[in-house]
């Protein structure tokens, strides 16, 4: 049996501007993007703050505030422009940016609480395809604090996680034998594992993919990296937070990472409820 600590996250996707959508419509409008055009004179595209140029096309859509060909800048600067929105909480414009993660080396209770932040995509490593004899056990902060101070307490907690996956083999095995009237093997593995994983704790590691916009990530970091929230959602929203500021650090704007009284970390929001 595998024991994990330690949650993994990686960023995967990310959006990719279409510029010659943007000059069509700036042409055929006679507008001028001079700071755009300054970036692009050396690239064909953005690359890593694609997203972030999409958000300003969306917010200077609103009010039309580009310039006309010849005529004089106006408006603030790129950087300043994204900032502006999020201070404002003018966050319609920023989910047009988004994101993808795989995530990996965390709970099935952490995604139970992951999946209620609706606006999002998510792909799950399926328990009734995928065989969980050899899967990894989660081990919760808590229960690893258990193990400084009562290591009999921490053993029975392990011991029970290894009791539920051979449990989950023997049912496994009688479960395939009883549907062994149905031709498919597929389906014959599949019936069984959907019923013996009932034995599984919540503890049990699972895999995700997850995809969302730029605000609805500022909402779940807001949320789950809150003193509050669950240790282990709170460490992971706080790789995302880093992983945002690194990647595209204007989404990021008014987010800080800060050490907690337990000797965590956790975020706080200079702009709440964007």
């Amino acid at each position: 049996m595998r024991l994990i600590t330690e949650s993994r996250v990686e960023l995967i996707g990310k959006p990719v501007m279409e510029i010659d959508g943007i000059i069509s419509f700036l042409d055929e409008h006679e507008y001028e993007w001079p700071e755009l055009s300054k970036e692009l004179d050396s690239m064909s595209s953005l690359g890593d703050n694609d997203g972030e140029w999409i958000t300003e096309f969306a917010g200077r859509m609103c009010y039309q505030s580009w310039p006309k060909k010849g005529g004089t800048i106006r408006g603030r600067s790129h950087d300043d422009h994204i900032k502006h929105l999020i201070e404002v909480k003018h966050g319609a414009c920023i989910e047009h940016a988004t994101f993808s993660f795989a995530i990996w080396g965390i709970s099935r209770s952490l995604t139970h609480e992951l999946v209620r932040h609706r606006i999002a995509s998510y792909s799950q490593l399926s328990q009734r395809y995928v065989d969980s004899s050899d899967v990894g056990i989660v081990i919760p902060p808590a229960i690893m604090e258990l193990k400084e101070i009562d290591v009999e307490a921490y053993n029975i907690w392990v011991e029970n996680c290894r009791q539920a996956i051979v449990v989950y083999d023997k049912l496994t095995e009688k479960l395939t034998k009883m549907y062994q009237d149905i031709d498919s093997g597929l389906e014959r593995r599949k019936k069984a594992r959907q019923a013996a994983r009932s034995v599984l704790p919540n503890a049990t590691e699972t895999k995700i993919v997850v995809t969302m916009n730029a605000r609805a990530l500022r909402h779940l970091v807001e949320l789950r990296a809150n003193p509050a929230a669950d240790v282990e959602i709170r460490a992971l929203a706080v790789k995302i937070c880093r992983i945002i500021q690194e990647k595209a650090p204007l989404f990021a704007h008014g987010l800080n990472i800060t050490k907690l009284d337990d000797n965590t970390e956790g975020v706080t929001s200079d702009y709440p409820r964007v």
